[in-house]
């Protein structure tokens, strides 16, 4: 569906009772939801409100229906439709953090090139672990050694950048101080 035609149904669809909000979603929302071209927001369910919008939509555009209590119970809902959506027509859906069951955060960025080759490597080993091999007997043998990150379940989430709940994250602060590497901190709330 095209913006423009979305516009127009918009229209037609906000005459409906029980009509709060009509969004156009925009395409970081196409991996939660997918072939929907409007999401209608409603005061409370109610078939024969989902079935006027139906009726008036005919079949050629896909309606996702929800409740404000959809939003709340789902948050990654609410966060798909955040994102690079229009409100077409209402009020912006306010989602709040009660229930949600949110964890507090910290995106860690540290950056290592101040750091001389060796210690570079010592702090990778301390945070991510390594693989020593030796013989013994003859026989070779390898031994894999597990890292912070892995000890605590941070994440990864690219050179440099680790997310880890908040009360973990002063193992690793003080594994980067150790080490003398330059480091931020974000705090965050995730579900």
């Amino acid at each position: 569906m095209d913006f423009k035609s979305a516009a127009e149904l918009t229209k037609e669809i906000k005459k409906v009772k029980g009509v709060i909000s009509v969004i156009y979603p925009g395409i970081a929302a196409s991996n939660i939801l997918k072939n929907v071209d409007l999401i209608v927001v409603y005061s409370s369910k109610s078939e024969h409100y989902f079935n006027e919008v139906n009726d008036l939509v005919s079949g050629k555009f896909r309606i996702k229906n929800v409740t404000p209590e959809d939003l709340g119970a789902k948050p990654e809902l609410a966060a798909a439709m955040s994102g690079e959506g229009v409100l077409l027509y209402g009020k912006a859906v306010d989602v709040t953090a009660e229930g949600l069951q949110l964890k507090s955060r910290i995106i860690l960025t540290y950056n290592t090139t101040e750091m001389n080759q060796n210690d570079r490597n010592k702090l990778n080993r301390a945070l991510y672990g390594g693989i020593s091999t030796y013989k013994k007997d003859g026989e070779r043998i390898v031994k894999e050694y597990p890292g912070i990150v892995s000890k605590i379940n941070a994440q990864k989430l690219g050179k440099g950048v680790l997310m880890v709940d908040r009360f973990n994250a002063s193992l690793i602060i003080q594994t980067l101080k150790t080490f003398q590497a330059q480091w931020n901190e974000i705090p965050v709330w995730t579900y």
